[in-house]
């Protein structure tokens, strides 16, 4: 009678663990069993996304690129994230990944503690704060020390506006991004820290695409090039998972990623996709130059 309850016990066991193996797919064998990668995009984000396929965004055109690397077809989920959470959603299990996650908890635009819900991919490329100039200013300053004591504008609230003040730099805070530049334009302030998607403001005037527009928001203003962003205003981008799964049912689908990100995408594709949408490019910056 013993035999047979521990052979019962043992074949219950080898059962039960049959079938958490068979439930035990990973993230990638599911994505290209069912042929699909699902992303979670904001429906209205330009330059980064926009549901018209005309004018798609840097981050719809990479989702296409990492789908084809996959050998499956792109699937997007969209949400309007001045509702929704991308991250949220992901966690839901609505998407396979989000693309275009800062990998910092000051520049996190969701409710997602880091470390917790979501894992990151090695990242792509980096980003920050920006300075801006009147094109006729023949000066282009390398970083905020050269233009110290100048009037530099930012938006009320965000990171470079507490840096700046904390460096006891001439700040001039404004309501949005859009104010600054109006102050820039009038010559009120002699540059403007902002965030890097200026230059579609710049060029568009708005973050979505006029139909026929050719000539520039703000044609007297431009990107000081050559700035690179200090440590306290920049932070690396990447692609994140959901970590409801286990480590080892995620981590083949990041590896892969990985891999496409490291061989795949080329510094002078991306600058090329980031340009594109009027976006400087800036390759990922490494963790020890980071604060």
């Amino acid at each position: 009678m013993k035999y047979f309850t521990t052979l019962w016990i043992a074949l219950l066991i080898l059962s039960i663990l049959m079938l958490s193996n068979a439930n035990a797919n990973s993230a990638l064998e599911e994505i290209r069993a069912k042929g699909v990668l699902t992303v979670c995009m904001d429906v209205r984000n330009l330059p980064y996304s926009n549901a018209d396929p005309e004018v798609p965004g840097l981050y719809v055109e990479i989702a296409h690129l990492l789908a084809e690397e996959l050998g499956v077809k792109l699937e997007l989920h969209w949400l309007n994230t001045l509702r929704d959470s991308l991250l949220a959603d992901m966690i839901r299990g609505h998407c396979d990944c989000v693309i275009g996650v800062p990998i910092e908890e000051r520049a996190m635009s969701e409710a997602i503690q880091l470390g917790k819900n979501v894992d990151f991919s090695t990242p792509f490329y980096g980003t920050g704060y920006v300075l801006v100039k009147q094109k006729s200013n023949q000066v282009s300053p390398k970083t905020l020390e050269d233009i110290k004591l100048e009037t530099i504008g930012t938006e009320a609230g965000s990171i470079a506006s507490d840096v700046l003040r904390q460096m006891g730099y001439n700040r001039r805070v404004y309501r949005s991004q859009i104010a600054v530049l109006d102050a820039l334009k009038k010559g009120q302030i002699a540059y403007a820290c902002v965030w890097s998607n200026i230059g579609w403001l710049i060029e568009k005037g708005s973050r979505i695409q006029q139909a026929k527009q050719t000539d520039t928001a703000y044609p007297e203003l431009e990107i000081v090039e050559g700035f690179v962003p200090e440590a306290r205003l920049r932070w690396n981008i990447a692609i994140a998972f959901s970590k409801d799964t286990s480590t080892r049912e995620t981590r083949e689908l990041q590896d892969v990623v990985n891999t496409i990100i490291e061989q795949k995408w080329s510094e002078e594709k991306l600058k090329e996709l980031s340009e594109k949408y009027h976006l400087p490019y800036f390759a990922p910056f490494q963790e020890d130059e980071k604060k």
